[in-house]
């Protein structure tokens, strides 16, 4: 396949830039890559303006998929677990300092996570330490934040309870299940407030509508009118 060719339009008010590669196949794919880039590969003897014509017709599900891409988690840098090393915790960032001790814990104090161990060449457990406060902190935090939403978006939602459960996620930051359950990626406790409730939200509109339909979006804009600044704040943390 030859390097491809680079175009843009604007469609539906969204501008949209995509690479064109022409191929032996007998059909038009357009595909959203996770780094956002728009691929479209078409026959040899589809036309230019057919071409665009598709991408016109698809500039809403262009741009949704790219927004889906923008929500999940960025790659994490391997941890060493080491002092001097950054955590973040509700947003904010605080140093890790690891301190020898009889008796093993994790404080939170000022600036740092003060974490004591027998031994500092021990990662493992300061990995399981810092994961197991972590965890102890995100369920009534969640809980609460949950109930807020529900709250605020009474007017569009008729949702009384949801049962909600903590999980390590590497590739998204929430989920939801068809029988009503919504699912948390533990490191969202490193997130801003106003980014766990727009996963929260996310995953409340989901129960409604389990795609990512234009229906879908409308709902999301309806209980939280702020979703996509708070989507791009998200995708720019690291974590």
């Amino acid at each position: 396949m030859k390097l491809p060719e680079k175009y843009s339009l604007t469609a539906k008010g969204i501008q949209l830039s995509y690479e064109l590669y022409r191929s032996d196949r007998q059909t038009l794919e357009i595909s959203v890559h996770p780094d956002g880039n728009v691929a479209v590969i078409a026959p040899h003897d589809t036309s230019l303006l057919k071409i665009e014509e598709k991408v016109r017709k698809r500039a809403i599900w262009i741009d949704r998929r790219i927004q889906e891409f923008e929500q999940l988690p960025p790659p994490l840098a391997p941890r060493q677990w080491i002092s001097g090393e950054t955590h973040r915790y509700l947003g904010r960032q605080y140093r890790l300092k690891v301190e020898i001790g009889e008796i093993s814990s994790v404080k939170l104090k000022g600036a740092f996570f003060h974490v004591c161990v027998c031994d500092r060449t021990d990662t493992d457990s300061i990995c399981q330490m810092m994961d197991a406060w972590y965890r102890q902190r995100s369920r009534p935090f969640f809980e609460q934040r949950l109930s807020l939403c529900l709250r605020s978006s009474k007017p569009f939602l008729d949702i009384e309870k949801v049962d909600m459960a903590i999980r390590k996620m590497r590739n998204r930051w929430g989920s939801c299940t068809p029988s009503g359950r919504i699912v948390l990626n533990l490191d969202l406790i490193k997130a801003p407030t106003p980014c766990i409730d727009y996963i929260i939200m996310h995953e409340l509109c989901h129960l409604q509508f389990m795609n990512h339909s234009p229906k879908f979006w409308q709902l999301l804009t309806k209980c939280m009118p702020d979703w996509e600044k708070r989507q791009q704040t998200l995708a720019k943390l690291e974590i």
